[in-house]
């Protein structure tokens, strides 16, 4: 039980004035971090460790400082998704926020989200108290086995993310998984798929590849429409925003389950945060009577992303106050400073150090309500930010994509990783494959992969099998996906029936323009009809090399990639079949394209003039001046030249970012272009 008197001595610190401007810091720090993309708390706060351990004498302050922005630091990056239409990191929130801003509900939206975080993170403080004394055990309960069980039951809820189109999805996951095998083995130590490139020893990154993939593909699509998120007409005033707050409060019920479930999913380390967002998704599909809202602008929806976002951090601070275990990469930084105060984890932290943990969790709700009520007195007007044409905002935005994906690798092999990837993506969106399954295959391929073996390695095939919670998870991932696959095939029957009687176009997950009703087509025989084929055919080449490639593998080493590669072929061949035959699959949960193919023609060629002379500035000036040139040219180039005075706007915008955060903040140091090293390797 928590030591009562050191509560009260943690409380104690809320009437000094060293508290408060450390705690207004650190929101403003998390408010920064959330609002500008490209910029993330981890990386602030590990710059900021150094002056906190030297600086901070009192250790609860120091602590509680970097706890708060942890705690805090995804609440506002709604911000870009919603306004802006930068996806960021919430692709999930970005597949429900888009759609509303669209429908000029950018405002309501933005107020709806303050306060589902708001709630969310309330609920993951309270737990966090109160289940640090009996938690541990069923933390410690899940080994290696329990974990992986867990990241096989994430790809099977890849059939509540493609209820549609079934095949297509599970291929998408399985490509994800296998991607995300390029790197050195953990086992092993072997490279795989790293083509000799040092950089790729640790995998693909993440960032470049979500940003490629599901990014830069939005916001190309978004850029070639050349209009804003929003009609003029839109209803965007902080009326709209406390409307938004009411809806939200409506559906508090909703917000406390997928809080709690954000809380539980937290507190097993190895999962990671973006796991649970997908995880709460499609089980908050899987749970709702009408699934075919999701992917339209779904308030529901939003609650399943947004609730977990903040009461995941009360759950991962658990494992590291209560174990010593980073329960998430910020909360690593935490631990960090909790050893270089000299304080252990464990049950001091409700003894000894109470007073700590008392005030980490008053800090996380008084952080979530600070950063609520900035959100909702200011959304109001950010959120007109939806009406400008979206041209205008990638001018900015897409070269701070490239400079964020930069800044996570620190290599300029981060720029053609996006553009890879964002080949990829678009030929998804434009042929209908769903990216968030590859997205949530490529996060989990690790953690299965890792956990599983492991496991194995630990109790054997058998042993591994007969524990409780890995087998009840193991089966529960079989009959998720049994179950999803009938209900989907279920739900589309009845649809199609409906829309005969009703005359009406059957609903979907997916964002394109209504379609007449009719049945999926299938002929008799195989024809080759369409360009489509060409991807599913490129998927099965991918997952072949990949299979081949692996057998000089040491034999744990090669496990993963051919087990995986085996059910990609399989999958992706029979894609193929099914196109052949013309058996035309359902709605996506994904964003379709909203550009037509007039505009697709028109603006098509200018983008990829723009992505040429980015790489043309890149290879022979610098990255850097890349990026400020995009910005510069962008506006007049997409919009007509009597947008140039913009493109100063935006040129500015990254000059500050890049000479004030990049070179003077982050002290980023730039690759040297690549002209110059070639002339250098000749005549050096």
């Amino acid at each position: 039980m928590p030591d009562f008197s050191q509560v009260f001595v943690g409380l104690g610190h809320l009437g000094t004035s060293t508290y408060w401007i450390t705690f207004g810091a650190a929101v403003m720090i998390a408010a920064a971090a959330g609002v500008i993309p490209g910029l993330s708390a981890p990386l602030l706060m590990a710059l900021a460790i150094p002056f906190v351990v030297f600086t901070i004498d009192d250790p609860v302050v120091g602590i509680v400082f970097l706890a708060t922005i942890t705690g805090v630091e995804e609440m506002l990056d709604v911000l870009p998704i919603i306004a802006m239409g930068h996806p960021g990191g919430g692709q999930v929130t970005f597949i429900e926020g888009r759609p509303l801003s669209q429908r000029g509900q950018a405002a309501r939206a933005l107020g709806f989200v303050y306060v589902v975080s708001a709630i969310g993170g309330v609920v993951g403080a309270v737990v966090l108290l109160l289940a640090m004394p009996v938690l541990k055990p069923f933390i410690l309960s899940f080994g290696f086995g329990e974990i992986g069980a867990m990241g096989l039951f994430g790809v099977a809820l890849v059939g509540a993310l493609s209820r549609g189109a079934m095949v297509k999805g599970l291929a998408a996951g399985l490509l994800g998984i296998l991607l995300s095998t390029v790197g050195t083995d953990p086992f092993t130590g072997t490279d795989r798929y790293t083509l000799g490139s040092l950089q790729l020893d640790s995998g693909l990154p993440l960032i470049a590849m979500t940003v490629g993939l599901f990014a830069l593909p939005e916001m190309m699509d978004l850029t070639m429409t050349r209009r804003a998120l929003a009609s003029s007409s839109a209803a965007l005033n902080i009326r709209e925003v406390f409307a938004g707050a009411g809806l939200a409060l409506s559906k508090t019920p909703l917000i406390i389950r997928h809080s709690i479930l954000g809380v539980m999913m937290g507190a097993i380390p190895g999962v990671g945060s973006r796991v649970v967002s997908w995880l709460s998704y499609g089980v908050g599909i899987a749970l709702s009577k009408d699934k075919s809202q999701f992917g339209k602008g779904s308030f529901d929806g939003l609650v399943f992303s947004e609730s977990v976002q903040s009461s995941k951090e009360g759950g991962q601070a658990i494992p590291t106050l209560a174990m010593g275990i980073p329960g998430g990469f910020s909360w690593a930084f935490v631990l960090v400073a909790m050893l270089a105060y000299g304080i252990s984890p464990g049950p001091p932290m409700l003894t000894r150090f109470a007073d700590i943990t008392t005030l980490i969790v008053v800090s996380l709700v008084l952080g979530n309500a600070a950063l609520a009520i900035v959100g909702l007195l200011a959304s109001g007007q950010l959120a007109k930010l939806s009406r400008i044409p979206y041209p205008l905002l990638a001018a900015a935005i897409i070269p701070l994509a490239f400079l964020s994906s930069f800044q996570d690798m620190r290599h300029w092999l981060a720029i053609p990783i996006v553009l890879g990837f964002a080949v990829v993506g678009m030929l998804m969106k434009f042929f209908r494959w769903p990216r968030p399954p590859m997205i949530l295959g490529f996060i989990l391929g690790p953690i299965i992969e890792h956990n599983l073996l492991s496991a194995v390695s630990i109790h054997g095939p058998v042993g591994m099998l007969t524990r409780p919670i890995t087998i009840t998870l193991i089966l529960l991932s079989v009959g998720v996906g049994v179950g999803f696959a009938f209900l989907a095939s279920k739900s589309e029957a009845t649809e199609r029936r409906m829309a005969e009687v009703s005359g009406s176009a059957p609903s979907g997950a997916s964002s394109d323009p209504p379609r007449p009703a009719q049945k999926p087509q299938r002929r008799i025989g195989f024809a080759w009809r369409s360009w489509e084929h060409l991807f599913p055919l490129t998927v099965i080449v991918v997952a072949l090399v990949f299979v081949v490639e692996a057998i000089d593998f040491p034999t744990r080493a090669r496990s993963m990639p051919v087990m995986v590669g085996i059910g990609l072929l399989g999958l992706a061949g029979l894609q193929l079949l099914l196109q052949l035959r013309g058996v035309q699959s359902g709605d996506i949960l994904d964003l379709g394209m909203m550009s037509k193919a007039d505009e697709q023609r028109r603006t098509g060629k200018v983008l990829l003039a723009l992505l040429g002379l980015f790489v043309l500035i890149s290879i022979t000036l610098g990255l850097k001046w890349a990026a400020i040139a995009l910005a510069l040219v962008f506006p007049a180039a997409v919009s007509g030249r009597a947008y140039a005075k913009w493109g100063l706007l935006t040129g500015a915008l990254i000059t500050a970012l890049v000479i004030g955060l990049f070179d003077n903040v982050l002290f980023v140091i730039w690759p040297q272009p690549a002209v110059w090293l070639l002339l250098q390797n000749l005549f050096g």
